[in-house]
């Protein structure tokens, strides 16, 4: 009985990273890119949660209270800048090591001008302007892949490091 053993495999342990959106939108958002720019071999687990709206302050609550539970390696919270974004809400942020990803004043806001469309101030305006653009509403995981397609992502980031969109790839792919 000449059994052979073989060595245990080494496996290198993956980088964590929790990303929580303020609603539905952001998480669609948030996945599609995830879709996009991790893949299996990336060495990386990127986490994504719903804190299912409230505004800024809950956000913030929410991804405290997940990285208190889990170990993640960093730790991000996006959101619309337009309910209870005070700087006592970013400085709990801060004490709590959350990276902020805040979206002026919310995320359709972002995303048209990822288009190069016009991109209204007021919240209101901005989804309705999201609305008539792109035939849905932001929380509509179907549109991202057809509007927002990998080449056209992976153009923006690398000509535009100081945007948004640019900030949460990095933090997805370099934990």
């Amino acid at each position: 009985m000449n059994a052979r053993r073989q060595a245990p495999t080494l496996r290198t342990q993956r980088r964590t990273v929790l990303i929580v959106g303020e609603g539905d939108a952001e998480v669609a958002f948030l996945k599609h890119l995830r879709s996009v720019f991790v893949g299996r071999a990336a060495g990386v687990t990127v986490k994504i949660g719903n804190a299912h709206g409230k505004g800024a302050q809950n956000v913030i609550d929410h991804t405290r209270k997940q990285a208190d539970v889990y170990a993640f390696d960093r730790v991000a919270a996006l959101f619309d800048t337009d309910t209870d974004w005070t700087p006592e809400v970013e400085k709990q942020a801060r004490n709590a090591n959350i990276i902020v990803l805040p979206c002026t004043p919310c995320l359709e806001t972002e995303l048209l001008r990822l288009k190069d469309q016009p991109a209204p101030e007021r919240t209101a305006d901005a989804k309705r302007t999201f609305k008539k653009i792109f035939g849905a509403e932001a929380h509509r995981s179907d549109l991202y892949p057809h509007y927002f397609p990998q080449a056209m992502l992976e153009k923006l980031v690398a000509t535009q490091p100081e945007r948004l969109l640019a900030r949460i790839v990095a933090l997805m792919r370099a934990a």
